[in-house]
């Protein structure tokens, strides 16, 4: 073939990326399915004629045309220009072949069709904005000496890092997607999440069609079965490198919101467990936008050896159910098995699974999921744990949730509390109040601390949204309706202001700090379950010690903050049991900051952020106190509960998962939140 050939062959493939990157939303499925893939008898009528940033793509290809007959007739004359081999244009490394490339767009197009239908005009508008204000960025693969350091474990112990924002400094604490990848030795990526670009994601994975060999497993939300059905004809000519999963959307499921990753390497496992979606400006490339991922990498086992699932952290145990519940393909899981996750004991696969559950699976996921995993690392706490939750989205919020999340946080049994509670009123229902029996017995600090005085809730206002680089966002999500509801806790938000200036926050953190009592009340003992006692708890954690000593932990995953993303416990009198009900699927990671950081924690908050324990008569029991500041704290409920006051200071995460945004944070003071739904002012 001529070099003319050659260079006419490269302007068309230039001409489809460029139009596999433009606005495809105008073109018909059923219309591609019937065309010829020749380009050549085109017609203005059969194909749009404005691409990306406004290109002429009719006018392109009458162009290259006359190109091609030019260069035919002076070929004999002048030879070909040189190529400058040093500098590979982006286009040869992400586009395809023109039959498959026509599907993946397709793809990529009903992709983004679907999501549109899940937000406002208002909130897609917004996202549009995020999208289209790109910069110019160097989107290599990565060079040969960071090839040459892949193959070692470069997170064996487990990390989390900010996602790398354009225009800002990189200290060491931040990464880029391509990164996370290692595109050069993966072998099978297995990536999910709620927002897609496909084709954007493709662009940085070595796939056959980008001349490598990696297979590539993309777990996506489809409720509907056509909309299944389309995707997966759609996408059946890349059938040898791409997979669809599609979690169980059963009744009111209604979003598969876990982001997740499972990076084969020839050495290595790497499993990474983002905040971010897939699309570039959540991982920074349009300098905009804020995340975090964890990440672990795991080892091979020798001799091609397979681990005994029964004998597994629980880490890995949690993290195959979960994979098992979302349909993943066998093949996948067994691979998973090939990998040693003994690095893994002293963290947790914290995950809700979307569906209704009873017994040991509903143990497993949503609240009670977390609260099992803080009893098995031996995290649970006396009453006045503080939490503080940097969110992205905000469900319609009340003091119930916030109890049974801070019930869960503190490693409090859900089911035996609402059982003990049930039995208790049963036991009083026919007796009159005078008549009941008074009992001297303390009452657990639990109930009668101000739950909202134990949260803090990261979320930006409007007028720190507009202030940003990107001046509006359609994934930070709020609704006015519920933030003005009568029981909606406004007084436990904080502004969200990102320490890098002008990045908003798609994060989704929670932190914990509070203290293990050395005795704690009948209560609370009631509510640890089972295997709290003396001895050894599961993957050989010890159980709670002699002496008091502070708690401190971070969850870093999909989760934010809404009964939908972490379920509702209820009684089913069907089934004559408690059951948990979710509609979210979601996924993260619970690290506890190591005992030789919290020794050296020595800073502490002051009496604002302070919750202080009032006493209360039984009569007042479950409802919220007021708290005083002046108060000393002691009084009825023993010793031990004075020294709980203050609370070590959020600088305990610098270590772990440093808090990304700014500390201690501005109250509302009368400000708005940013409200996704609505237009700007």
């Amino acid at each position: 073939m001529s070099a003319a050939v050659e260079s006419d062959d490269e302007d068309l493939k230039t001409a489809i990326a460029l139009s596999m990157a433009g606005n495809l939303a105008q073109i018909v499925p059923q219309r591609m399915k019937n065309e010829p893939a020749a380009t050549d008898g085109l017609t203005s009528q059969s194909m749009p004629k404005v691409g990306l940033a406004g290109i002429d793509r009719h006018a392109m290809e009458r162009d290259r045309l006359a190109r091609f007959a030019s260069r035919k007739r002076e070929g004999s004359i002048s030879p070909p220009p040189v190529r400058d081999t040093r500098k590979v244009p982006r286009l040869e490394t992400t586009t395809v072949d023109m039959p498959s490339g026509a599907r993946l767009n397709m793809f990529s197009t009903l992709v983004q069709q679907d999501q549109a239908t899940r937000k406002s005009a208002t909130a897609n508008a917004a996202n549009l904005n995020l999208k289209t204000k790109t910069v110019p960025i160097k989107d290599e693969f990565p060079t040969v000496s960071l090839k040459l350091r892949q193959p070692e474990l470069e997170y064996p112990h487990g990390i989390v890092k900010k996602t790398w924002a354009f225009g800002h400094e990189r200290t060491g604490d931040d990464i880029k997607l391509e990164e996370v990848l290692e595109p050069h030795t993966l072998r099978t990526a297995v990536l999910s999440a709620f927002q897609w670009d496909p084709d954007w994601i493709l662009s940085k994975l070595k796939i056959p069609p980008n001349g490598g060999s990696t297979k590539c497993v993309f777990i996506m939300q489809a409720k509907d079965e056509t909309l299944r059905q389309q995707m997966l004809r759609e996408t059946e000519h890349q059938r040898s490198f791409l997979r669809l999963c599609f979690p169980p959307m059963p009744g009111a499921v209604h979003c598969m919101h876990s982001k997740l990753m499972l990076l084969f390497h020839p050495t290595k496992l790497r499993v990474a467990i983002p905040t971010a979606n897939l699309l570039a400006f959540d991982w920074g490339e349009t300098g905009m936008m804020e995340n975090s991922v964890f990440l672990i990498d795991l080892p091979r086992l020798p001799n091609d050896t397979q681990a005994d699932k029964s004998t597994l952290p629980a880490f890995a145990q949690d993290l195959l159910f979960f994979l098992e519940q979302q349909a993943l393909d066998q093949d996948i899981r067994d691979g998973v098995l090939n990998f040693d996750f003994s690095a893994t004991t002293r963290m947790r696969f914290v995950h809700t699974t979307g569906g209704t559950f009873h017994g040991d699976e509903a143990a497993r996921t949503g609240l009670l999921g977390l609260s099992r995993a803080v009893r098995d690392l031996n995290l649970q706490t006396a009453a006045d744990l503080h939490l503080d939750f940097a969110a992205s989205s905000i469900g319609s919020l009340h003091d119930e949730f916030l109890r049974s999340l801070h019930s869960a946080a503190r490693g409090e049994d859900l089911i035996a509390s609402a059982e003990a509670t049930a039995q208790k009123a049963k036991t009083g229902f026919f007796q009159p109040p005078a008549a009941r029996p008074k009992t001297t017995a303390k009452v657990a600090p639990a109930a009668v601390v101000g739950i909202r005085d134990l949260f803090r809730i990261y979320f930006p206002t409007r007028a720190t949204v507009q202030a940003s680089t990107a001046q509006a966002a359609g994934t930070i999500c709020l609704s006015r309706k519920w933030y003005e509801n009568m029981s909606f806790p406004r007084s436990v938000f904080r502004d969200y202001v990102s320490v890098r200036k002008g990045l908003l926050s798609h994060n989704k953190i929670l932190y914990a700090r509070g203290r293990q009592q050395q005795q704690l009340s009948q209560g609370q003992s009631q509510g640890q379950g089972q295997g709290q006692g003396a001895g050894r708890g599961q993957d050989g954690v010890e159980a709670a010690p002699a002496r008091p000593r502070d708690v401190a932990w971070a969850y870093v995953g999909s989760a934010n903050l809404s009964e939908s993303a972490w379920g509702k416990l209820s009684f089913d009198k069907k089934a004559k049991g408690w059951k948990v009900g979710c509609r979210n699927w979601e996924c993260g990671v619970l690290l506890p900051v190591p005992e030789e950081r919290l020794r050296g924690a020595t800073a502490r908050e002051g009496k604002v952020e302070r919750a202080v324990v009032k006493k209360e008569s039984v009569e007042g029991e479950g409802e919220d106190s007021e708290t005083e500041s002046d108060d000393d704290g002691e009084g009825d409920f023993g010793e031990g509960v004075g020294e709980r006051e203050q609370v070590m200071g959020m600088e305990v995460f610098d270590g772990l998962a440093k808090p990304p945004f700014e500390c201690p944070s501005r109250e509302y003071e009368g400000r708005e939140p940013w409200y996704f739904q609505e237009r700007m002012r």
